[in-house]
């Protein structure tokens, strides 16, 4: 069993994956430094260490468990986030020392530290897991906050193990979420971040159902000077609330950029997937977007190598990137997931040709994202400053698009909004000077 700590302990937090986990992992620094424990980024110093995991990938796994073996003489090594709820096996017989902070509970690491009972998860209710979000907060950048808006998801995607660390929808309050914004601004924050596991799914738990719309019109008659980033949305929910969607975007302070993930060109891959939507629905949604929302910026999400992705299906795949021509591309190599559907299924793709597939895929969605981004050279516009360049004296900001725009400039700050013309283009950012 953990020894108990005093409130001058040492904590190092490692944090991976999605926007949400970091949220978790900014509301758990945030309890700790309230509480007088001292957060430190050297692991040999700490007394305390607390890994907030991610297993969406085999990849992303294999490392967090490597990191895990390394730390079992920590005096004590608190484990949260997806891994434990999903392989609360390897946990247990790998590491009998750790304690297990399950997410829904993270407002409660304070007992968990201090060797005490933690409720039991109520995984059907938003308001507990919220509770971690009442709290202050440590940011990562103070400029950018991220708000969780749901947790679980209401899809049931072949190859997603999310699914079964996270459960069901579980929707927030518009009201608890926009005291958690009005907080964030008033803490200095520009950049707000709205995060979800489907996002376009926020508010269907509810009844009468709230739609993403409905939050958006309360969030931006906030006062303040800030950008709205919507996150990551399946295709097909966009249909219940399309057209109201597309007037919360023509808002200043919303980024016009959608996260819409199509995982594959190809109809019989997406069955397969389990996914909603066909490709014909989803180019008619994004003609649709395009045509009435200028300078949208849309990223989407690819997996090759799906159980039976034949050449066709992946040359389907490259038909649909060519056609929609997105600025952002994520493109992962399918690896099996524990539980889930696609790991049951037969005819696996091998790993050389997943390979040459995403390299493939790397190749034609590089020169699209340089195509795109040439396109904004000229372009006149608000830029908010959110985080140091990665040379001296530069700074990096967000077009009214979410493009990244590298300014040379030290007479500005960050958090500062500022009106740049483009003027060059980069492989993946663009290059811009400030309006005198």
């Amino acid at each position: 069993m953990p020894c108990q700590h005093n409130s001058k302990s040492q904590v190092k937090v490692y944090n991976y994956g999605c926007s949400a986990n970091r949220a978790i992992a900014e509301g758990l620094m945030g309890i700790l430094k309230s509480n007088d424990y001292l957060l430190t980024e050297i692991t040999e110093e700490a007394d305390i260490v607390i890994v907030n995991t991610c297993v969406v990938k085999q990849n992303t796994e294999h490392k967090i468990k490597d990191l895990l073996l390394s730390l079992k003489d920590v005096p004590h090594l608190v484990i949260t986030g997806c891994l434990p709820i999903v392989m609360r096996g390897w946990v247990n017989s790998h590491l009998p020392n750790a304690s297990i902070l399950f997410p829904d509970q993270a407002d409660q690491i304070l007992a968990k530290l201090a060797n005490q009972p933690v409720s039991e998860i109520k995984r059907e209710e938003a308001a507990s897991w919220a509770k971690l979000y009442q709290n202050p907060r440590e940011r990562y950048n103070p400029i950018i906050t991220t708000i969780e808006v749901a947790r679980g998801c209401l899809s049931n995607c072949a190859y997603c193990i999310v699914k079964h660390a996270k459960g069901k929808l579980r929707s927030r309050t518009p009201e608890s979420i926009s005291e958690e914004f009005r907080s964030a601004i008033n803490a200095g924050t520009r950049e707000i971040w709205l995060t979800a596991q489907d996002l376009g799914t926020y508010g269907w738990d509810f009844s009468p159902q709230v739609y993403l719309p409905t939050l958006l019109q309360q969030l931006t008659h906030i006062n303040g000077h800030y950008f709205i980033r919507l996150g990551m949305m399946t295709p097909l929910t966009i249909k219940k609330f399309e057209t109201e969607l597309i007037l919360q975007m023509k808002k200043t302070s919303v980024f016009r950029f959608l996260h819409l993930p199509i995982q594959s060109g190809s109809d019989p891959i997406l069955k397969l997937m389990q996914r909603r939507e066909t490709v014909s629905e989803f180019l008619e949604l994004l003609t649709r977007l395009k045509e009435r929302i200028d300078e949208l910026v849309v990223a989407t999400d690819i997996i090759v190598g799906f159980p039976g992705e034949s050449n066709t299906d992946f040359q389907a795949t490259k038909l649909l990137l060519q056609t929609i021509q997105p600025t952002i591309v994520n493109i992962s190599k399918y690896t099996d997931r524990p539980g889930t559907i696609a790991a049951k299924m037969p005819c696996k793709i091998p790993t050389q040709v997943k390979s040459q597939r995403s390299k493939e895929l790397a190749k034609l969605t590089g020169k699209i994202t340089e195509t795109n981004l040439k396109e904004w050279i000229g372009w006149k516009g608000r830029v908010l400053i959110d985080e140091p360049g990665k040379k001296p004296h530069q700074l990096q900001g967000r077009n009214t698009s979410y493009l990244p725009v590298i300014l040379d400039t030290s007479t500005h700050v960050i958090g500062q909004f500022v009106d740049v013309e483009i003027t060059e283009a980069g492989k993946s950012y663009l290059l811009g000077e400030i309006c005198i």
